[in-house]
């Protein structure tokens, strides 16, 4: 194996776990397993199409989530919304659990700005100042919504 193989090995791999990071992190925002398939389906196309307008490789990562946090608002607001009585319930997913689960009810207990924070900062690894790029906040104020978030799934968590 060549060290072309190799790298284009170590590329497959980061791009798989971008995909389930975005995945997490759409899925988070849309709360819906096929809302967040097409947020990063969509997010990744215009990544590829805007690719030349990327100007330091450092900040894909960065660049690449607020394109997904983007699209998920825009899909959230275009959303319809369903008067039924019956609660459609979301298929699990069998290989990372985060649908019907735990986490996702715990999830559901923030409200929109929070959660969006939560999650940039586990799913994403993103710092409080990269977090208050993404979302124009100023640091202070991401830190606390961070604090006021976690103090929420601590209290949920301890009952």
């Amino acid at each position: 194996m060549g060290p072309d193989e190799l790298k284009r090995r170590r590329s497959y791999q980061d791009e798989n776990a971008y995909y389930k990071d975005l995945y997490h992190f759409a899925l988070c925002i849309t709360k819906s397993t096929h809302l967040a398939e097409d947020v990063v389906s969509t997010a990744v196309m215009k990544a590829f199409e805007n690719l030349k307008k990327l100007k330091k490789d450092a900040s894909f990562k960065s660049w690449i989530f607020q394109i997904t946090a983007n699209e998920a608002k825009s899909v959230m607001k275009k959303k319809p919304i369903y008067l039924d009585d019956e609660k459609y319930d979301e298929p699990s997913l069998d290989e990372t659990g985060y649908a019907n689960s735990e986490l996702a009810e715990i999830l559901d207990l923030l409200n929109d700005e929070e959660r969006l924070v939560v999650t940039l900062s586990v799913f994403a690894g993103y710092n409080t100042l990269e977090i208050g790029n993404t979302i124009h906040k100023k640091a202070g104020s991401v830190r606390s919504i961070k604090s006021r978030a976690f103090s929420k799934l601590r209290n949920e968590i301890k009952l």
